[in-house]
Formats: structure tokens, C-alpha cells, sequence
């Protein structure tokens, strides 16, 4: 079977549309989950950097850019809110 740059990344969507349908509280778990992805401003602009690289060649990137802006907004939000020490916590917490 020849790899698919896109195999991984239409793996990963399905895992995370999963958890999203599974979700009683999706406010909650998509603060957490931006928090966690982007906890500092570096991992935001690392990530658009490397999907950058693997997608530019279509609109995949823009979306995917559009996506993570979402996130990155919304663990601003979050990570303003609280302090280093409460986000510490949260993210500790989620890797059990």
C-alpha cells in the first residue's frame, strides 16, 4: 500500500470527530483541548508551520489554519483567565 500524506491527518480528524460526538460538555472539552494544543504561542506557531509545509499545495492548509486560529483564540481566552499554576493542573489532569 503507497502512503497518503493525508492518511494520518484523515486518521487523527476521525479520532478527534469521535471524541467530539462521545462529549457531554464540547465547551469544556474544546477550552481544554485548546489549552493543551496551545498552551504557549511557540506550539500555535509551530503547528500552521509544519502543516504549512505538508499542505500547501491545496486549500487543506487554509482550513487548517482557520481551524487552529479557533483554538489558539479560545486558549488565549482561557489561559488569561487562569494562572500558570491552574493551567498546569488542567493539563496534568489530562494526561492520565
Amino acid at each position: 500500500m503507497l502512503y497518503n500524506k493525508y492518511d494520518n491527518l484523515a486518521k487523527n480528524y476521525e479520532d478527534y470527530l469521535k471524541k467530539l460526538r462521545a462529549e457531554k460538555d464540547l465547551n469544556n472539552y474544546i477550552k481544554t483541548l485548546a489549552v493543551k494544543m496551545f498552551s504557549k504561542e511557540e506550539a500555535y506557531t509551530e503547528r500552521l508551520e509544519n502543516y504549512h509545509k505538508r499542505y500547501e499545495d491545496n486549500d487543506l492548509y487554509s482550513s487548517l489554519e482557520k481551524l487552529y486560529e479557533l483554538y489558539y483564540q479560545i486558549a488565549r481566552e482561557e489561559n488569561c483567565e487562569r494562572s500558570d499554576e491552574e493551567i498546569e493542573q488542567m493539563l496534568r489532569a489530562m494526561s492520565i
